[in-house]
């Protein structure tokens, strides 16, 4: 029984370290030098253009592939505090197991898609993701 106690207590210091940790202000320094990209705009430009669309979606794949990142790691995180937390129970040992499996899955084949992309875009010479564009002609 101490140790459900201290188990208890455990948890409850680092939710409410984390939590702080999250809400806790820290000083954001605006940027000072150019951006020296694709997705470069300037400052007489307030029209929506092609050029705008192509940052859009290489920016879209750019989010995509840090959201595959860090689903994985809530998974990971929701299985094994489901496998901390089963107690025994082999139905909860289960839904553990399977999220352990899917999060490995999910990053399987998200990188399987990345590699393939990539390998296609070697072969072929045209680099989809790094330097998206839409043809003009």
């Amino acid at each position: 029984m101490f140790s459900l106690k201290l188990f208890k207590l455990t948890c409850k210091t680092l939710s409410t370290s984390a939590i702080a940790l999250l809400l806790s202000a820290s000083p954001i320094y605006a940027q000072q030098r150019a951006w020296t990209g694709v997705c470069v705009g300037s400052a007489d430009s307030d029209v929506a253009t092609i050029q705008g669309l192509e940052c859009l979606i290489a920016n879209v794949f750019t989010v995509i592939i840090t959201l595959i990142g860090v689903a994985a790691f809530v998974m990971f995180v929701v299985g094994s505090l489901t496998w901390l937390t089963a107690g025994g129970n082999s139905n909860n040992m289960e839904k553990a197991k399977k999220s352990f499996t899917y999060a490995v899955v999910g990053i399987v084949v998200a990188l399987s898609a990345f590699i393939i992309i990539n390998l296609i875009a070697s072969f072929t010479g045209v680099n989809i993701i790094r330097n998206f564009s839409i043809p003009t002609s």
